[in-house]
């Protein structure tokens, strides 16, 4: 399936894809580590949000300083392009939230997707009234100033035992957050395109109660 744009890309990808599908395709091609451990709890804000772009990455670190607390961060928002998908952690776990409504109305209005969260969002009620997919392991209402602080943006991070690279296409959903590897990732997308399908067919036979024997055998999809 041929694709006008990225925009029209993630838009299918976010109605269409889901990340067990996309997990089977990887395991099968050899890429077995790039489901984010989901024992750490990251989770979406709200069980209906899917958000697929690619990583821009911000990275926090304990800091105590007061002066200047938003810089990098702020040049990390606003250098986010057009279906990006912004991946926020720390290099140590932290009680402040590390992500916002102001920042997420930031984002939006530069037509980022979505965000992932390694630790904690603050406003998570005005983030579920804006609907913003966002992810997080829950939400906190300690501001970062004084506390943490971004120090470096558009940076390798691992997150859940999996390496997010800027650029990497990173797909999330209910059930869990999926980082695609640069390369293939044509192959990979063609590959879960033809899954999906094919998993549509094996619901419609079970829907007209048709065996799981059968679909087994026909489809090799379960």
């Amino acid at each position: 399936m041929n694709f006008d744009s990225e925009n029209e890309l993630f838009d299918y990808m976010e109605k269409h894809f889901y990340s067990a599908a996309l997990s089977d395709i990887m395991d099968e091609m050899g890429f077995k580590f790039q489901a984010v451990n989901p024992a750490i709890g990251i989770k979406p804000l709200r069980n209906d949000f899917v958000t697929a772009g690619r990583a821009y990455t911000f990275l926090n670190a304990v800091d105590t300083r007061e002066e200047n607390p938003y810089e990098l961060a702020i040049k990390g928002v606003d250098r986010l392009k057009k279906n990006s998908l912004a991946v926020i952690t720390s290099v140590e776990p932290v009680n402040a939230g590390i992500m916002g409504e102001l920042t997420a109305t930031a984002m939006r209005a530069g037509k980022s997707r979505g965000v992932v969260v390694n630790g904690f969002t603050r406003d998570g009620r005005k983030l579920l009234q804006m609907s913003f997919p966002t992810f997080a392991r829950g939400v906190s209402p300690i501001d970062t100033t004084g506390r943490v602080r971004v120090v470096d943006i558009g940076c390798p991070v691992k997150i859940g035992g999996v390496d997010f690279k800027p650029g990497n296409i990173v797909f999330a959903d209910y059930d869990g957050i999926m980082v695609i590897p640069k390369e293939p990732e044509k192959e990979i997308i063609e590959e879960t395109i033809k899954r999906v399908n094919k998993e549509n067919l094996v619901r419609n036979h079970l829907q007209a109660g048709g065996t799981m024997a059968d679909a087994w055998e026909k489809y090799h999809v379960l």
